[in-house]
């Protein structure tokens, strides 16, 4: 895992806190917010709707979780709120100020990872950052020392003077996670960071969440409710460019359906293969499905879940499996929204949509 020095290269955040509900923002000033946006909507060339109507404050220290299946507006909110595009309707504001392609002093204050982050080739981690550290007016004796530590903190030391395009996916990760730390940002926007990692990159990633939560505010983007439910405090939900669900996450879980769960496993291949043929034998066993050294169960929906749990643990122990890790996990957003918004009967309250999307 990686080890990250928090107290020794992230900015303390500030103590001024406001009073919430539910973690977003009800009182007080726009710049008492991290970022509020009012009736936001983007229209693209007329034809598509990418975002329509959506009203958030996110707060200081809050840890966001941005969830929706592919196509839901996620991506396009973010950019939004980064100021990369500018809104057909309504506005973005972010420390108190108008969010816009001009605004470069907001993007000061922001570190920002893509999905799926690419780097120009030829370049190492230290020219990389070193160049990044630049573009933000850093001098020379503040960014080689951030860098240092930067590179050390993500366990790229070893390869500080590696062609960046070499890098596998998980290091190719881990220089995103530094370059979008090189100017001590006070918020975090990260687009899927945990996309295409292996199950140890993952958990890495998940875990220097963690960390940074504690000084940072944070908005995850994911369509994944695993990764969402680990490292966030609270939910946003979109779907089909409109917000259907805002507040804490777990009032977002209870409405997700339950007995879903993520084993993490270390062992021989034919080992793990041979356990899961057993499990899928069990009477309150919905479902199983193996991907490389990671196994998700499915029970029946009104099974007790210890008894079979146990006879799963034993199973892994008789054919001598490791287990690393174990998750209640919620369903996959493509699973748990299958219903299409412009479907629903046009009375239907919200709160009603929202319990159709995610029990449906």
């Amino acid at each position: 895992l990686w080890t990250f020095p928090a107290t020794r290269i992230i900015r303390p955040a500030l103590s001024r806190r406001v009073r919430v509900h539910g973690g977003f923002a009800v009182n007080g000033s726009d710049s008492e917010h991290v970022v509020a946006t009012e009736h936001l909507t983007k229209i693209y060339q007329n034809r598509q709707i990418a975002l329509n109507d959506v009203s958030l404050t996110i707060e200081q220290g809050c840890v966001l979780g941005l969830l929706g299946p592919n196509g839901a507006g996620k991506t396009t909110f973010l950019r939004l709120v980064l100021g990369l595009h500018r809104p057909t309707a309504g506005r973005v504001k972010v420390f108190g100020r108008p969010m816009n392609p001009n605004a470069a002093t907001l993007r000061r204050r922001i570190g920002y990872i893509p999905t799926n982050p690419q780097f120009p080739g030829g370049m190492t981690p230290i020219n990389y950052l070193d160049y990044m550290g630049r573009l933000f007016g850093l001098p020379l004796n503040v960014r080689k020392p951030r860098l240092a530590a930067l590179i050390r903190a993500v366990d790229l030391l070893s390869h500080a003077g590696t062609d960046i395009g070499q890098f596998s996916a998980g290091m190719t990760a881990r220089l995103a996670v530094a370059a979008s730390l090189i100017n001590q940002p006070d918020l975090l926007i990260w687009d899927e960071p945990t996309h295409g990692l292996d199950i140890e990159a993952r958990r890495s990633m998940l875990e220097l969440i963690k960390t940074l939560a504690h000084e940072k505010t944070l908005i995850i983007c994911s369509h994944n409710l695993s990764d969402v439910d680990e490292v966030c405090n609270h939910a946003a939900v979109l779907s089909q460019g409109q917000l259907i669900f805002q507040g804490s996450l777990q009032d977002l879980k209870g409405r997700i359906r339950k007995n879903h769960y993520e084993l993490d496993l270390e062992g021989d291949q034919k080992s793990i293969s041979k356990c899961v043929q057993q499990i899928k034998s069990f009477n309150d066993v919905k479902q199983v499905i193996l991907r490389q050294r990671r196994m998700e169960i499915m029970l029946n929906e009104e099974t007790l879940n210890t008894g079979v749990l146990g006879k799963v643990f034993n199973v892994l122990n008789e054919n001598k499996v490791a287990l690393v890790s174990v998750r209640s996990v919620g369903q996959q957003t493509e699973q748990a929204y299958p219903v299409s918004y412009t479907h629903l009967r046009a009375h239907e309250t919200k709160a009603n949509l929202v319990c159709r999307l995610l029990l449906e």
